[in-house]
């Protein structure tokens, strides 16, 4: 299910499903909001989408086909 996601990109990505913002993501995981946007283009490029709402729509998806 995951693509090869890590740990904190899976966090990261259920956030971004959650409707969380960057910044909000940022403040529940101590995360900076630079390093979460990393982390979001770095899922975005493993899953092979173009933005965070197609990987919002991936994870329900796949969370779905579990």
């Amino acid at each position: 299910m995951h693509q090869g996601l890590s740990p904190r990109e899976r966090e990261v990505v259920r956030l971004v499903a959650q409707g969380k913002t960057n910044k909000e993501i940022a403040t529940c995981t101590g995360l900076a909001e630079s390093t979460v946007k990393d982390y979001v283009a770095n899922a975005c490029h493993k899953v092979g989408v173009d933005n965070r709402t197609a990987l919002a729509m991936w994870w329900v998806r796949q969370a779905a086909a579990e």
